[in-house]
């Protein structure tokens, strides 16, 4: 049986900053999730948003949303991630939406400006300076918003965290576990593994492990549908002005990408759900007629595509230790804004744990992470050669190279080496490229093409 200081389970991005931050304090680490690669569960889904308003304004969430949006200048820069400082601008679009922007532009700068957010007015002529494709009368620009390629946060923290000493058990399930005074025991669909602590960061399975801890909570998940176009459509994020939204969600906006792309939503479904992310017609419906107000549509729609909010029934972020032992943190809930808030959950995760009795050691400095892409050279002008020169992705200028990369990295799915390099998520969506990036995915990885994986088990591709 191994033995860890810590076990996390789950691999999305709370996750896998615990077990980051832990392993930089010299812990020893291992972290389990049922999924055959980090980040495939609730953390495929996401905007890549770090907001700033989130209410209730004195809830849990919006507490850790504002400590970890100011947590994200230095954890992009150790690990080398895409990502981009940017405004949020409400967009005032009709009569009764001007009336009501001066008393929402009044409680937001009593409430951020204190907190380090500039929240000031744009005038019509400003608005559409600023952003010549929206139509609005007004707006309120709220500063401190930032777009983040989620996917290269999460490979970039799963490579850390892997050079850093930290065990991952992918493709693993957590069937049971057992805590007594002085361990927890993690029993396994790969085995078992002992741990001094438990970290439950599971997320829409996080009630069912918290459930075999004595901790009763209940999680339901909550669908977000968006849709991405193949063109950039706004510089900040743009979102519709209103005073009050349903609960669970800010209703989404208009959002550029690091990659050239923009995303409209998400939306919040009515149902109830853990394992529905399918996109219906209505949903399309809803997100066209409320972002074409306030957005003329530029280029076309390549992609839909949904994700999973785990909302806990309190309705806020619920971070707890196990009523029966200390030995256990609970991480249940986390649904938006759990992106933005991550670093702090981590934060005050390690804070709990220490406080619990686990020991802490210096601070050791992380791995150098940085490369550039061929998509990256192409785009500063600089040479390419070798298997950089033989591009597998015209779309999105990923080469032989790129896929190479992302096998080393620990691709072990299509969806892996999609994810990581941005491969067949252009215009065409993977019709002149997916064959051939199959073919090349078999032969660096020794996997015959009838047995590699789209995301995960069942998903294959060739019959």
């Amino acid at each position: 049986m191994e033995r860890y200081d810590v076990v996390v389970v789950g691999s999305g991005i709370v996750g896998l900053l615990v077990a980051y931050e832990l392993s930089k304090r010299g812990v020893s680490v291992a972290v389990v999730d049922e999924n055959l690669e980090p980040g495939f569960g609730v953390s495929k889904g996401h905007a890549s948003v770090i907001h700033v308003i989130q209410p209730p304004f004195s809830s849990l969430k919006s507490v850790l949303a504002v400590h970890g949006n100011k947590l994200y200048d230095r954890l992009v820069g150790e690990l080398g991630v895409r990502y981009r400082r940017l405004k949020a601008l409400l967009v005032a679009s009709n009569a009764v939406q001007l009336a009501i922007l001066p008393l929402l532009y009044i409680v937001l700068k009593l409430l951020y400006e204190t907190r380090g957010f500039k929240v000031g007015i744009v005038g019509g002529r400003e608005l559409r300076d600023v952003e010549p494709n929206v139509r609005g009368w007004a707006a309120i620009a709220v500063d401190g918003y930032a777009i983040v390629d989620s996917f290269d946060l999460i490979y970039k923290l799963f490579e850390a965290c892997r050079s850093l000493g930290v065990v991952f058990h992918l493709g693993t399930r957590v069937t049971g576990v057992n805590v007594s005074q002085d361990c927890v025991d993690i029993e396994t669909t790969r085995g078992s593994l002992k741990a001094s602590f438990l970290v439950n960061a599971a997320g829409l399975n996080s009630d069912y492990i918290a459930l075999q801890t004595g901790f009763k909570v209940r999680v339901e998940g909550r669908r977000g549908s968006m849709l991405v176009f193949d063109r950039l459509q706004v510089r900040n994020i743009v979102t519709p002005l209103v005073l009050l939204e349903r609960r669970g969600t800010k209703g989404g906006g208009v959002i550029p990408t690091t990659w050239g792309h923009t995303i409209w939503g998400p939306n919040l479904a009515s149902d109830i759900s853990k394992g529905d992310r399918g996109v219906y017609h209505e949903d399309v419906a809803v997100l066209l007629r409320r972002f074409s107000r306030i957005v003329k549509v530029r280029g076309r729609i390549i992609k839909a595509y949904a994700g999973l909010r785990p909302t806990s029934h309190k309705g806020d972020f619920i971070i707890a230790y196990s009523p029966t032992s200390r030995r256990v943190v609970n991480i249940v809930g986390i649904d938006s804004p759990g992106l933005t808030a991550a670093p702090a959950i981590a934060v005050m995760v390690l804070d709990m744990l220490r406080k619990a009795g686990l020991k802490l050691g210096l601070k050791r400095r992380p791995p150098s992470l940085r490369y550039l892409s061929t998509r990256d050279k192409l785009v500063l002008g600089l040479s390419v050669q070798g298997d950089e020169g033989v591009i597998v992705c015209p779309c999105m200028s990923v080469s032989l190279a790129d896929i190479a990369r992302a096998v080393r990295g620990g691709a072990r799915t299509l969806d892996g080496v999609i994810f990581r390099t941005k491969l067949a998520m252009g215009s065409c969506q993977g019709q002149h490229c997916l064959g051939r990036a199959l073919i090349e995915f078999s032969r660096m990885t020794g996997v015959e093409p009838r047995y590699v994986v789209k995301g995960g088990e069942g998903s294959w591709i060739v019959e």
